[in-house]
């Protein structure tokens, strides 16, 4: 791939679902090895499949997808506004490049969007989720002059127990 300039982040359409899915299920397997004891990354592809039609389908999503002329579908965002008491934040749900294309600056391309759309839909800030163990996506977000400002904890819950 040549670089940055070679892609175009747009926002995505109902026809963009399969490579949305495809890079879910990417992002399954890279968390998986990250994460192995979660139960949602044992989900099969077709869960993912459903996850990003319903993403697309859902006014109160919205998606970005980066797109190369070369490769098609490379990455892509899924965002958010909340209401919070200090106004509106912009949540980054997902964000996934896919692995033969990262370090080639599409991620930042991804950010940068979803920056410009979350000022556009009046939002005070953006926050982003990311696994304790994904040392290379905590860089990359302290990169982009994102501060870890919360540790989220999280329980499987078991029926019965």
């Amino acid at each position: 791939m040549g670089g940055q300039t070679d892609i175009l982040v747009r926002d995505a359409v109902v026809d963009d679902q399969p490579e949305i899915a495809r890079l879910y299920v990417e992002l399954r397997q890279h968390h998986r090895l990250l994460e192995a004891r979660s139960p949602r990354y044992e989900l099969g592809d077709l869960v993912w499949e459903l996850e990003a039609r319903r993403a697309l389908q859902n006014p109160d999503i919205h998606v970005l997808v980066a797109e190369s002329d070369d490769e098609g579908i490379v990455g892509f965002a899924r965002l958010s506004l909340e209401e919070k008491v200090w106004g509106t934040s912009c949540e980054v749900h997902t964000l996934v490049v896919e692995e033969a294309t990262r370090s080639a600056g599409v991620g930042g391309r991804l950010i940068g969007a979803a920056e410009s759309w979350a000022l556009a839909e009046g939002a005070k800030g953006i926050r982003v989720n990311v696994l304790l163990q994904n040392a290379g996506a905590r860089a990359f977000y302290e990169r982009e002059g994102y501060l870890p400002i919360a540790l989220r904890y999280g329980k499987p819950l078991t029926p019965g127990k």
